[in-house]
């Protein structure tokens, strides 16, 4: 049997062939693993471009409301957007602005000077009468679902789902709802209780409450129902002037009346109060001239009385001074008398008598028999 040799260089090749397949595919190996975090950098890189490309921007004054095409978290997310910058990638996400403020939807019959206006509302009463009513319908959306006080209301994702995601949706679905329900609260008046501003405002409390229960669940908050302008057709207002007119008749007649029975009390009262002031007066000249003359009779009385009283006195003093006159001396007391008078006296008043003589005009005043008799009764003393 032969035996085959082989040379040395004819068993290394096969090695290197397998040493240089395994070093390429090494060499391949390393090149696609930096070639593929390249591509996927590149992908994110690109993604995020896009995003931010094509993103949204929320206004001041809105929340955003963020709805996803397809996947796990398809459909709308209840977290609501702040103003800001938002990423959004077209076909997979979308974003919808939510206003905040407080929105007016107007009922008005002016269409030009109020532009969105619906129109006024024409609310029937009870009594079959037609009333056109201008009305306000302030209202705002809810930011986020939850409760407000007892009444459960909803988001901007309900909002959207319900009621649409434009504006154009919104206020059309809310001017149906407010016509509707309007009418229908007001419609519970009849025509002359518009005039009551009591029953007429109860109504519009009335309507308000409930919108605010229809229109809470879909994410829409009622702030006021504001009631500018009511008025009735040419002729309801023609029979409304006729009835007012004849109960303003009616209550000037109840007036009229009511005036002339107080006036005719009043001049009766009058009458029996001139009366009573004449009966006074003479009752008073009566009560004046019976104290007058008990006064005048007083005084009489009080008078002669006095002069009685004097008369008395005087009789008395010319009792005393004849008792006095009549007794022995009298006529001495008499010339003592006159003497005091006649020192007094200056010149020849008296004829033939001397004054400062005592003795003479004592003689011829009381006679010489009394004088002798003095000087005899005044040496007796004298002894």
């Amino acid at each position: 049997m032969e035996s085959v040799t082989t040379s040395p260089g004819t068993s290394r090749a096969p090695r290197e062939v397998t040493s240089l397949a395994e070093t390429i595919a090494c060499r391949q190996r390393g090149r696609a693993l930096p070639a593929l975090l390249v591509f996927l950098l590149i992908c994110s890189v690109a993604i995020v471009t896009v995003a931010f490309v094509f993103g949204t921007v929320v206004s001041v004054g809105s929340v955003g409301v963020r709805k996803i095409a397809f996947g796990p978290r398809q459909g709308l997310l209840d977290r609501a957007l702040r103003p800001g910058f938002h990423w959004t990638i077209p076909g997979y996400s979308t974003i919808y602005e939510i206003p905040q403020t407080v929105r007016v939807l107007h009922f008005d019959r002016e269409l030009r000077s109020t532009p969105g206006s619906y129109g006024s509302l024409d609310v029937p009463t009870i009594d079959g009468t037609t009333v056109d009513v201008d009305v306000s319908l302030l209202y705002r959306f809810y930011p986020h679902s939850g409760k407000d006080g007892s009444l459960q209301h909803g988001g901007p994702s309900d909002l959207i789902n319900k009621v649409g995601a434009t504006e154009v949706q919104w206020t059309k679905y809310l001017g149906q709802v407010a016509d509707n329900e309007i009418k229908r609260s007001l419609g519970a008046l009849s025509t002359v209780e518009f005039y009551e501003p009591k029953a007429r405002e109860e109504r519009v409390a009335v309507a308000q409450r409930n919108l605010q229960e229809t229109l809470a669940p879909l994410g829409i908050q009622i702030e006021s129902v504001l009631l500018r302008r009511y008025t009735y057709r040419e002729e309801i207002d023609q029979a409304i002037f006729k009835k007012n007119l004849q109960e303003l008749e009616s209550a000037y007649n109840k007036v009229a009346g009511d005036f002339a029975e107080a006036q005719r009390d009043v001049n009766k009262v009058e009458a029996d109060g001139n009366v009573a002031i004449q009966n006074l007066d003479k009752q008073g000249i009566s009560e004046a001239e019976k104290i007058r003359s008990e006064g005048d009779l007083y005084r009489r009385q009080k008078v002669a009385e006095g002069d009685l009283l004097v008369a008395q006195a005087r009789a008395e003093v010319d009792k005393q001074r004849n008792d006095v006159l009549s007794k022995a001396g009298s006529d001495v007391y008499v010339a003592l008398q006159l003497t005091k008078i006649l020192t007094t006296l200056k010149g020849g008043v008296v004829a033939n008598v001397d004054p400062y003589d005592l003795d003479s005009w004592l003689k011829k005043l009381i006679g010489p028999d009394v004088k002798a008799r003095l000087d005899q009764q005044e040496g007796g003393n004298e002894k």
